[in-house]
């Protein structure tokens, strides 16, 4: 199985590359810039790309079957956290989590759509908040942009019969990562979702193909 992930060396993106190739799977991971691939020593296959550029994502989709011949899954993990209220969100704060959040998946789902031939899945990251205003208020400018990253989803599978694809939208709570427990510091780290665990549901998911989601919900004890 052939498996494309984007910003794979992101907390999640690595364990996801981790588990994947750990269990016989072909991972082709996507990187930012040639820097943060040359620090990269594992030995799935990468490439660099500017997802914000359309036409640079649509020539990794090229590249990776050059090399594999087929695509079976994407799991896409690029992305952007910011706070704020409505007060205290810009328009332009509101395009940059777009960007961040909705351009650099929609710039790979496109080309992926026509690529993947014989069917597979695909899957989007989402956010808790965008279940709850409560949650959303504060987090105005990266719930929008996450809502619209659902819907991507649901149009996709709204598609499902004509192009064979499944879209499966990855919601964590928290994730367990250094960042997050430095910004955290006096939360139980214990209720957090594990990069691993995120890791291990996309595999299970790809090992049974049968199982048509568009949202998991990760949200460990929080």
């Amino acid at each position: 199985m052939n498996v494309l992930i984007s910003g794979v060396n992101g907390n999640m993106g690595s364990a996801i590359a981790d588990q994947l190739t750990s269990q016989g799977k072909t991972v082709f991971g996507l990187y930012a810039n040639q820097e943060l691939l040359e620090k990269d020593n594992r030995s799935f296959l990468k490439h660099t790309a500017d997802l914000m550029n359309p036409d640079a994502a649509e020539q990794s989709v090229t590249e990776m079957l050059k090399t594999t011949k087929t695509i079976d899954a994407a799991v896409l993990t690029v992305g952007g956290f910011a706070m704020g209220s409505i007060k205290d969100t810009s328009i332009d704060d509101i395009h940059q989590q777009i960007k961040l959040n909705f351009n650099t998946a929609y710039n790979l789902v496109k080309p992926l759509l026509a690529k993947m031939k014989s069917g597979g899945q695909l899957f989007l990251i989402g956010a808790k908040p965008i279940f709850n205003a409560q949650e959303m208020k504060g987090v105005v400018s990266y719930g929008l942009a996450k809502q619209l990253v659902l819907s991507l989803a649901e149009i996709i599978n709204a598609d499902r019969k004509e192009h064979g694809i499944n879209c499966t939208v990855l919601v964590p709570s928290i994730l367990d990562t250094p960042p997050n427990r430095e910004s955290m510091p006096d939360m139980n780290f214990e209720d957090w979702v594990k990069p691993e665990e995120v890791a291990k549901t996309v595999n299970f998911y790809l090992d049974n193909p049968y199982i048509k989601e568009t949202v998991v919900k990760l949200y460990g004890e929080v």
